[in-house]
């Protein structure tokens, strides 16, 4: 990677990021006029900016390059217009592309094309070739061309191939659920995207094994999956194409020397040093760019001189002769522990330290973790790390995140092991630090602030699961609380990789009663329920509704009233409702108050008194609710004026639906969706409801929500009997006519019923019992594929 770093005259010159990349823009673009509408959009992408905001950034760049509002001999303004970069462009400068990167212009786009013919590129090379960084640029250029977003899956992150599919499965927003493996393929194949699986080699069989599987399903709805992994070798796989990554090129090479030696020293000038010294020192580094960055950042406090000497005579492993993957890998691990050895006693503590965290981190976490005499000083120490390239820092978002490359890690992490004791502390440290980051977001969710800590966790997800990996091992206690806090957060977007780590950790604690470990209790009872399995979501919360734990207690009573308004038990409701609404008001948590009018309101509904649901959740204190209590509120409010035959329950169903969407809840606009598509079916709109239905199949597929599915396809017998398609509604109805699962209740079967005579009727007792029979043979999840492909059907015939 190449430093940002403008100069004038020789002298470094600040200028703040978007301020830099806007200069890049009009140098790039310097062969016309630029638009104030081309640079907002070239250097702000979709992020709303104003013009002053930008007119404030122009300013910056005029006055770095010594212009201003009359001299303009770098940047003209053409009035009316737009700007346009005028000076004279020395071509023969160490050119950086808008990536950052040196010499990789014709790699990026020969992988790119790769990708687009081909299911799997694996990037391959030795460590410090620059993979990752070529990925993320890739990643970069292609993020426009798939519907379902390019996502990034560090797996160096992950200590065990067991984690891969629940790092795959938080990065694409999926449920993968372990024993539904199938399904969960199936899910992932029709995804329209690109996955970036980064730094396979220490799980490579597990990631090799889930790709095949997944690249082999073949035929999917979709079928737009790609995957560019990188890795030190190839993955294996019959669909594999493979593009080895070399060392750059020796006029590359020199030229990123020089860059980095710019950045580390400010009296640097490319050509003062004879190029023949140059060439042969980055020779001696083979080429990699890590080990020139590495090298080149030495200059910030020794003479090239005496660089070149420490280089040549340090250690015969700096000098590799005979140009192996293997010694070359070795150059770079000899390097870094070389770089980091010139560190003083407290920097080289953070070095070995800095180590336990799982990926980019904040200097505030990094400052409750690492053991600093001085915590103020820390963010000297990162500098000072990053400055030597042994973190690297990344300031694309609203602060500065540290993260170790995987190989500068490996030795940070084995000097942190040879010093057992330390070792355990600072991994202690890093759990309990990260478990109350997780209490902190669990308020904040509970807040008009939720937005925000949804953010946080997104942040630090992998802190977090690294720390609940180390904790139930060597405190189980401290990784049941880690649940308990994942709960809401968990529950409510189907995230379900918390519940894998909480039957991890029962299974490890076979002995710990009904009564202990609650919070992983909690994440496999609100998984259950999810997913439909009432039963056992039941047997997971026999100690927790009864826990001197008031927090625990409520959590275990919201859920245990989703579970009776999903089993069609409207009095057991109204009990759980009562007491939650009182533990929500002596606790002072305005969720629980809010979840105990909407599941009050809700039961009343399906209870056929509506109207006494409309006044249950007047009468509720909302104030300081979280946007998604909120949208469960007005949800709420929604079914009870669609029983009312009031058809603004369809405006409500869509405002549910916004304002959960706009912090990142499907729950609640999964289950707003059903009812407002069932809205439009009863209005005679059969085909806009058959759209919506769609979209709420692919959701409950990619999120494993099957108790909503049944909902889902339920409401959607009466609409297939409508448009003409009998043999659908008939198979769909005996799929979720199942004892196991939950009933019909009320209007609901009686609707159901109703239809279902009708249709026997018309097509005759022989075909309908042979449809029946068709539909006894599917589960749930077959029956919401065999639902899409009807829709689709539909949808085919009538265009």
């Amino acid at each position: 990677m190449a430093s940002r770093t403008l100069r004038c005259g020789g002298e470094v010159v600040h200028l703040e990021p978007q301020a830099f990349d806007l200069l890049v823009y009009l140098i790039e673009h310097r062969d016309r006029v630029v638009t104030k509408n081309d640079l907002l959009d070239g250097v702000w992408g979709h992020r709303f900016v104003s013009e002053a905001n930008l007119t404030t950034r122009v300013k910056e760049v005029r006055r770095a390059v010594g212009d201003d509002g009359t001299r303009q001999h770098v940047i003209k303004t053409v009035h009316g217009r737009g700007y346009q970069f005028v000076a004279v462009v020395d071509h023969h400068a160490p050119v950086v592309s808008s990536d950052g990167l040196i010499g990789r212009d014709g790699l990026i786009a020969a992988v790119s094309d790769r990708l687009r013919v081909s299911p799997l590129v694996t990037l391959t090379g030795t460590g410090g070739v620059g993979k990752s960084t070529v990925a993320r640029a890739v990643a970069s250029g292609l993020a426009s061309s798939f519907a379902d977003g390019v996502h990034i899956v560090e797996l160096a992150n992950i200590d065990s191939g067991a984690h891969v599919v629940q790092a795959i499965a938080r990065a694409l927003d999926i449920v993968l659920q372990s024993d539904r493996r199938e399904h969960a393929v199936r899910t992932l194949a029709n995804l329209d995207a690109l996955v970036i699986l980064d730094n396979c080699e220490h799980v490579i069989d597990e990631a090799s094994e889930l790709l095949d599987r997944v690249l082999s399903f073949g035929g999917g709805l979709r079928g737009g999956l790609r995957v560019l992994a990188t890795s030190r070798v190839r993955l294996g796989l019959s669909v594999e194409q493979v593009q080895h990554i070399e060392p750059l090129g020796a006029e590359h090479a020199q030229m990123l020397f020089n860059v980095r030696a710019l950045g580390a020293q400010a009296s640097w000038v490319p050509g003062v040093v004879d190029r023949t010294s140059v060439a042969r020192l980055v020779a001696r580094l083979d080429h990699l760019p890590l080990t020139i960055e590495m090298a080149a950042a030495r200059l910030g406090a020794m003479t090239f001189d005496e660089l070149e000497a420490a280089i040549e005579s340090g250690t015969n492993l700096l000098q590799v002769n005979h140009r192996s993957p293997a010694r070359r890998h070795r150059s770079l691990e000899s390097l870094v522990a070389w770089s980091a050895e010139l560190l003083d006693a407290d920097d080289r503590r953070a070095f070995a330290e800095m180590s336990v965290f799982a990926g980019p981190v904040s200097a505030a976490d990094i400052a409750e973790v690492i053991d600093s005499q001085t915590p103020g000083r820390v963010v000297f120490t990162l500098g000072s790390l990053v400055d030597r390239s042994l973190l690297v820092a990344g300031t694309d978002g609203p602060s500065t995140k540290y993260r170790m490359l995987s190989t500068v890690k490996a030795v940070a992490g084995q000097w942190l092991d040879d010093d057992g004791p330390a070792a355990a502390r600072v991994r202690r440290r890093h759990a309990t630090h990260f478990a109350n980051v997780s209490r902190s977001v669990d308020i904040a969710i509970r807040t008009p602030n939720e937005l925000d800590g949804r953010g946080r966790l997104d942040a630090v997800v992998d802190e977090v699961r690294s720390a609940h990996i180390w904790a139930r091992r060597w405190a189980p206690d401290l990784a049941s609380e880690i649940n308990a806090a994942l709960h809401l957060a968990a529950y409510s977007t189907f995230w379900n990789e918390p519940a894998e780590w909480a039957r991890v950790l029962l299974d490890r604690h076979p002995d710990a009663t009904s009564g202990e470990l609650l919070g992983a209790r909690l994440a496999v009872a609100g998984s259950a329920s999810n997913r439909g399995e009432l039963e056992l979501a039941r047997v997971n919360l026999v100690g927790a509704v009864h826990s001197s734990d008031l927090r625990i207690k409520a959590a275990a009573i919201e859920i245990m009233s989703d579970i009776c308004l999903y089993a069609g038990d409207l009095r057991s409701v109204a009990t759980a409702t009562d007491e939650l609404g009182l533990l929500g008001t002596e606790l002072a948590d305005s969720h629980w108050v809010a979840i105990a009018a909407v599941n009050a309101s809700l039961a009343l509904t399906f209870a056929g008194r509506p109207a006494e649901a409309v006044e249950r959740l007047k009468a509720a204190q909302l104030d300081g609710s979280s946007p998604t209590d909120r949208s469960w509120a007005i949800y709420a409010r929604g079914e009870a004026l669609s029983a009312l035959g009031d058809r603004a329950a369809i405006d409500a169903y869509r405002s549910a639906i916004d304002l959960a969407t706009s912090v990142g809840t499907p729950f609640v606009v999964s289950v707003a969706r059903v009812a407002l598509a069932s809205e439009y079916s009863r209005a005679g709109d059969h085909h806009r409801a058959l759209a919506v239905f769609a979209d709420c199949l692919r959701s409950s597929a990619r999120h494993g929500n099957y108790v909503h599915a049944v909902t889902l396809l339920r409401n959607m017998i009466e609409v297939f009997v409508a448009v003409g398609d009998d043999h659908g509604a008939v198979v769909i109805a005996a799929a979720t006519s199942s004892e196991l699962l939950r009933k019909s209740y009320g209007p609901e079967a009686d609707r159901i019923g109703d239809v279902l005579q009708s249709v026997e009727g018309r097509v005759g007792s022989a075909r309908y019992a042979d449809w029946v029979s068709e539909g006894s043979e599917l589960g749930v999840p077959t029956t919401v594929e065999f639902a899409a492909k009807r829709i689709a059907l539909l949808a085919l015939q009538s265009s």
